[in-house]
């Protein structure tokens, strides 16, 4: 985790932006816990991870439209089911809440 403060660091010394998704909540069976971040940097490269999947696709792709319209942060829940199986993911059958911070 530390590695990711300090790329942040690193990222915000060249006065770029990025964008720190942590999951700060779970429920049931979910591929990560509680504290797993993925960074986004400006030019679409990540470090870390929130378990891969569509979960992380999507937070990759919200973090990535975040950073070209300067917006606000988000909240996003996930529920991790047979829904998400068909759009690629994989089943674990619980529920991930995800914080999506814009960093400027």
């Amino acid at each position: 985790m530390k590695e990711i403060f300090h790329e942040i660091l690193n990222i915000l010394h060249q006065n770029k932006p990025c964008v720190l998704c942590t999951v700060v909540h779970t429920k049931g069976s979910t591929p990560q816990k509680p504290g797993a971040k993925l960074l986004i940097r400006e030019d679409g490269s990540s470090l870390g991870t929130l378990g891969g999947g569509c979960v992380e696709g999507d937070m990759w792709y919200l973090g990535t439209q975040i950073l070209k319209e300067k917006g606000k942060p988000v909240f996003r829940e996930y529920k991790l089911n047979e829904e998400m199986a068909a759009r690629g993911g994989l089943v674990c059958g619980g529920t991930m809440y995800i914080f999506i911070d814009p960093i400027f």
